[in-house]
């Protein structure tokens, strides 16, 4: 019995099912951006510019690869192809919000261990990466000094607050040191956006809708960057953050002034450790119209505030930091990177991180509060593109974006679901055998 999915159709409509007007269009579309963006990328780079992506219009390099390595991931996301639809209308509730996170993470790892077993710790030791930062944090000064010793810090360091130094400083005192732990951190976190996503669209729609995004918030190509980049913990910090803040409007009792609490304290969190979260603010206008939802999100706003007070007593202004950061932004790499070609490439690679599927979704949503949830993301995107402030990278930059927009994927029809799922995989995998990334 379909428990979850309505009146949609029965499973056995898979084989009868064409291709649906618009498909072929919107996929040639996808495809023309990304030659585009890639022979627009490559002539820019013989006519001498100095745009640093290898592998446009992605961060990276070619470096294909093909052999047994791959037969995991690939077997991986034929099973998950098969059984996440099922999963998502049979498990009970509870038992999705348990099971997708977990099937989120073996796709992650999966993908990441066709490089070897040592990708998902050897990001996270990267020169340019946090934790060879950590032996600053046992500075007393630390915090004060942070915005003005910015340009000693590794360069993914100076692109964000010390949020994250500070919690792989509590890992280390919690006796949970080195980069295994941290990459387990960043993966745990990480995959827990899916349960938060499904969490609030439920809240702000229904249930069926949220079964219905669920596979595809778990089979992503986003997956290629969770395993491990620290970015996958701002994503999984700022949903729950907005998860809380869906839980507080609704709730009808005095438990939802807690909750908004909650909320503002994991906003505030999401703030510390990338400027960039801010951006997901957009998402309040997905709330309920109320006098209940306005009075809680000025008490999470309360608490967020009161946790950046924190910070500024002991040293760190978030405002100061964001112009540091600015600053160094400004007179490094983003100088030799022409703002128009970034504007568009970046969209572009963002897209790879979406897939097709997610892509050929937006196009045939028509649910308004799905709408308002997606809208709000990709507001987000344009003006963090507009800004100028991410000119390249954005596929690990801008993830705490690209669940907010997965979730267009419940517009997918049931009988397509399955064919779009396994595009999405195949988009997967494909970047991960053909593109070496950093993270």
């Amino acid at each position: 019995m379909d428990i979850a999915l309505g009146n949609e159709p029965p499973a056995r409509s898979y084989a009868r099912v064409r291709v649906a007007p618009g498909t072929l269009t919107t996929v040639a579309l996808w495809i023309g951006s990304i030659v585009v963006a890639r022979v627009w990328g490559l002539s820019l780079v013989e006519s001498g510019e100095k745009i640093r992506l290898n592998a446009v219009p992605l961060f990276g390099r070619i470096d294909p690869i093909l052999d047994l390595a791959v037969i995991p991931a690939v077997l991986a996301a034929g099973l998950l192809v098969w059984f996440l639809p099922v999963a998502a209308a049979s498990l009970p509730w509870r038992g999705l919000l348990l099971v997708a996170p977990v099937a989120a993470a073996a796709w992650s790892v999966a993908l990441a261990v066709t490089r070897g077993w040592s990708s998902l710790t050897q990001p996270l030791l990267d020169r340019h990466d946090y934790l060879v930062a950590l032996p600053a944090t046992g500075d007393p000064g630390f915090l004060s000094s942070f915005a003005d010793k910015l340009w000693t810090y590794p360069i993914h360091v100076q692109g964000h607050p010390p949020g994250m130094l500070l919690l792989l400083r509590m890992l280390e005192n919690a006796g949970l040191a080195g980069a295994g732990w941290a990459s387990a951190a960043v993966i745990g976190i990480g995959v827990s956006t899916v349960t938060a996503v499904l969490v609030t669209v439920r809240v702000l729609a229904d249930e069926r809708r949220a079964r219905a995004c669920a596979p595809f918030l778990v089979l992503t190509p986003a997956a290629v960057w969770i395993a491990t980049s620290a970015d996958a913990i701002f994503m999984g910090a700022a949903a729950w953050a907005v998860a809380l803040m869906a839980l507080a409007a609704a709730a009808r009792h005095g438990r939802g002034l807690v909750t908004a609490v909650g909320a503002g304290v994991l906003a505030a969190a999401a703030a510390f450790l990338s400027y960039g979260a801010v951006a997901l603010a957009t998402l309040t206008v997905a709330l309920p119209r109320s006098s209940r939802t306005a009075l809680r999100l000025l008490v999470a706003a309360g608490a967020a505030i009161a946790v950046g007070l924190v910070f500024y007593v002991n040293g760190f202004s978030w405002f100061d930091g964001l112009a540091a950061t600015i600053h160094r932004y400004e007179t490094g790499v983003s100088s030799t990177r022409p703002f128009g070609f970034f504007a568009f490439n970046n969209l572009v690679a963002f897209s790879l991180v979406l897939g097709p599927a997610v892509l050929y979704a937006l196009v045939r949503l028509r649910d308004a509060t799905i709408w308002w949830i997606a809208g709000a993301a990709l507001a987000s995107v344009l003006v963090s593109n507009l800004s100028g402030l991410s000119k390249g990278e954005v596929e690990r930059i801008w993830l705490p974006f690209a669940p907010w927009l997965m979730v267009a994927a419940c517009a997918i029809p049931l009988g397509l679901r399955r064919r779009w799922l396994a595009a999405q995989a195949a988009l997967a995998l494909g970047i991960q055998m053909l593109v070496r990334t950093p993270w």
